[in-house]
């Protein structure tokens, strides 16, 4: 990038209005037109564009999922692993006091210093992580020895600033869980229920201690997205087995560029549909 097209780009984030304009514009043709005719929608994805690097089709998932367990009155708080600068939980957080409701609490959950080193199963980055930091080992699953490598950081005043400022979010619903996921999943005992689970942790350790630490929190026919599951073949690896090894059939709705989401089956489901099986091909 050139001197100039970076003062340019200084000059637009100096500026917040210029640069949810000019990320607006960046974003706009990836999406049918008619989906920027749902006014609400569109005015709160450009309100938080400034804080988030999720394609525009990933903030109208994201959205949309929320919209739907508002509609059918779905129990639970929303919470994202992996908030980077707070735009998507934002967006999401927005969308539910939107809709008309004043109970879900907004758990973050982040190091606000970045990504740890990656595990094993994160092969794409293993070569440019093991050349950029040749004296860390690599994440086996722990958290003692887990270092900001320098990827994706963003400061909490950033989020903080967004939630306050710009969508005005009573800081009382909001929960800041400031941390590595090995550490602060485990000790977020006080959500009881979760409508929504948004998990952007890029590598498998950290997609795996979040399913396996707040899964079962979510409500029956609540939402889970993952973002990265298209992106690194370690968070889809964590997916697959995490869903395998509970034996949770679920239909993965694609999303482009920004992972997949599905609904959490009702624990009814979970039994009945072998039995409905087994007596349809009884004699």
């Amino acid at each position: 990038m050139t001197k100039a097209a970076n003062r340019v780009r200084a000059t637009l984030k100096r500026s917040r209005p210029l640069h949810a304009g000019y990320k607006f514009l960046r974003v706009m043709p990836t999406c049918n037109p008619a989906e920027w005719l749902r006014l609400r929608r569109t005015r709160l994805i450009f309100r938080v564009l400034p804080n988030t690097m999720v394609s525009a089709r990933g903030l109208i998932a994201a959205y949309d999922c929320v919209e739907h367990v508002e509609r059918e009155r779905i129990e639970g708080d929303i919470a994202e692993c992996g908030v980077w600068a707070g735009g998507t939980v934002g967006l999401m957080a927005a969308a539910s006091i939107a809709a008309g409701n004043r109970t879900r609490r907004f758990h973050l959950f982040d190091s606000f210093e970045g990504l740890p080193q990656p595990s094993a199963e994160d092969v794409e980055v293993l070569a440019d992580f093991r050349a950029q930091h040749p004296s860390l080992s690599l994440d086996d699953g722990g958290s003692a020895d887990l270092t900001a490598i320098g990827a994706c950081a963003a400061p909490l005043q950033a989020v903080q600033e967004l939630f306050d400022d710009v969508l005005r979010i009573d800081r009382d619903r909001t929960v800041i869980r400031k941390g590595w996921f090995q550490d602060t999943v485990p000790a977020a005992a006080d959500i009881e229920q979760l409508a929504v689970l948004r998990i952007d942790g890029d590598w498998y350790e950290s997609t795996k201690v979040c399913l396996e630490g707040l899964y079962d929190k979510v409500t029956d026919g609540g939402y889970v997205l993952i973002d990265d599951y298209d992106e690194f073949a370690g968070c889809r690896r964590a997916v697959d087995e995490f869903l395998a090894g509970r034996g949770i059939d679920v239909e993965l709705t694609r999303v482009a560029g920004a992972g997949v989401h599905f609904r959490k089956p009702a624990r009814e489901r979970a039994w009945a549909a072998p039995l409905r099986a087994a007596t349809a091909t009884a004699p």
